[in-house]
């Protein structure tokens, strides 16, 4: 059965290049989505966290002052 869908690759590979083509596209697609979605969080908890007026995210005991430390 392999020979004779290897014959059959022989004969035409353009549907298998197509194919290739397109996963090839769909899955640089998907990396550069899962990128921008990450700058994007990014950028998104930055501008929240300057806004908030605090830069970086403290223990609740040292936000109050706590004498304790």
């Amino acid at each position: 059965m392999s020979t004779l869908l290897w014959s059959r690759a022989k004969e035409n590979p353009w549907p298998g290049l197509a194919l290739a083509s397109l996963n090839l596209v769909v899955a640089l697609s998907l990396v550069a989505l899962s990128l921008l979605l990450g700058v994007t969080i990014a950028l998104l908890a930055g501008v929240h966290a300057f806004v908030g007026g605090r830069s970086w995210v403290a223990p609740r005991a040292l936000r109050r002052r706590s004498p304790a430390l």
